[in-house]
């Protein structure tokens, strides 16, 4: 109970520390003269384009904010990449209530960052503000960003007396714009709505079908998944009471062990802190025995483990610079037996820790520790002698690399 305690005093202490030092996220910005600088840029929800933003060249630097006037780009993680545009657009809403009666916008030029949604041959930008959004594009023949032309507008109602009824109505202009400059094979742009998640899809599908790579799409945060491999050097001691004198414990040998497999991880949205989950699977395979010092010669038991080990579990990262990162985690920790050979009668199939631990990301690498929970292996069974406790303890240094590919475009 006192360990679980510790552990969850563990967490909720990093779980602060996170939200307090973690809105800083890796990023960069190009100012007007094309420098690149590598940066942490402060998190925002974004839910408006912005005019400006924070940064630090690392987590214990001083904050500076750059704006509109001296940036023409920057990104922040692999969420957001913003662009500076001069644009001609209207924000007027998009419901019948903050619209108006006039069909065609009101175009009015605007020096802004648009946010890059998908970047390929058709490339498609994003405007939002007051929960109203524009959407632009680029393709062979518009090097310069082009506004996907949509708003809502209304018509009185003549069968009702006048301003006591409107008919809501929608110019769809956008849909020519993409039939005629657009549309590839059997694509319909009459299907399409004005849509983050629509025109997405619609400008992956056209890329694809020309054949076009695409250097960069936002992904949802459910969807930044990371795959890789994980090396892992255990440090492993065993024990349990002697068979022949209860109150006296054999201890085996300490030995460094080996282990290797697969892990899943995969990033949840969360604005205050950088979290994500991860699922590791790894063969888990060693052997050691207990010496009897005081005659070197006997055999002493031996315990051959084998088993598949499963551990899921949160992590919390914390940048500290554009590239580097300090990470915290802990969770479950399940060995499935694979026949494993030992003194005891029998084995238990499945046993369960729990670990903690943390250490240090940069790029597809990191390089941890961590700690387990003590377990006993061995299977109780009522109503016998037999030997059935034991401790194993295990702490590990490893190393994962990532296969995944990084969204952003350098």
């Amino acid at each position: 109970m006192k360990l679980r305690l510790s552990l969850l005093t563990f967490f909720l202490l990093f779980v602060f520390v996170s939200t307090a030092q973690s809105i800083y996220k890796s990023g960069y910005f190009i100012d007007n003269s094309g420098k690149r600088t590598e940066c942490l840029v402060k998190k925002m929800p974004w839910e408006t384009n912005p005019t400006e933003f924070e940064w630090k060249k690392t987590i214990s630097s001083s904050p500076k904010k750059e704006n509109i006037e001296d940036i023409k780009e920057f990104g922040v993680g692999q969420d957001y990449i913003f662009k500076r545009f001069i644009m001609a657009f209207d924000l007027q809403g998009d419901t019948v209530g903050k619209s108006s009666k006039d069909k065609d916008p009101r175009l009015r030029l605007k020096k802004v960052f648009l946010r890059l949604i998908l970047k390929s041959e058709a490339t498609l930008y994003q405007y939002s503000k007051n929960d109203v959004h524009r959407f632009f594009y680029t393709d062979r023949k518009f090097a310069y960003p082009e506004l996907l032309v949509y708003k809502t507008y209304y018509v009185p109602d003549l069968e009702e007396d006048v301003g006591e009824k409107v008919i809501p109505k929608e110019n769809t202009q956008f849909r020519d714009q993409l039939a005629q400059s657009l549309k590839c094979k059997n694509q319909d742009p009459s299907e399409v709505e004005y849509t983050l998640k629509d025109l997405k899809k619609y400008f992956k599908d056209y890329n694809e079908c020309r054949g076009a790579k695409i250097a960069y799409m936002v992904k949802t945060r459910f969807n930044q998944s990371k795959i890789g491999i994980i090396g892992t050097l255990d440090f492993v001691s065993f024990s349990h009471p002697s068979e022949l004198n209860p109150t006296e414990t054999l201890i085996y040998d300490d030995i460094l062990a080996p282990r290797y497999g697969i892990y899943l991880e995969t990033f949840i949205p969360f604005f205050g802190v950088d979290l994500s989950f991860f699922l590791e699977s790894t063969y888990r395979s060693f052997s050691t025995k207990h010496t009897n010092f005081a005659n070197p010669d006997a055999e002493g038991p031996e315990l051959n483990f084998k088993s598949i080990n499963v551990a899921f579990a949160p992590r919390f990262h914390l940048y500290l610079s554009s590239n580097f990162e300090v990470f915290f985690e802990g969770g479950l920790s399940v060995d499935q037996d694979l026949g494993t050979e030992s003194i005891f009668n029998s084995i238990e199939s499945t046993t369960l820790d729990y670990f903690y631990g943390g250490g240090f990301g940069a790029g597809r690498f990191k390089v941890g520790y961590r700690v387990y929970t003590d377990k006993n292996i061995a299977k109780r069974e009522a109503l016998s002698d037999a030997l059935s406790e034991s401790t194993l303890s295990t702490s590990s240094f490893f190393l994962t690399i990532s296969l995944s590919k990084s969204n952003r475009n350098k």
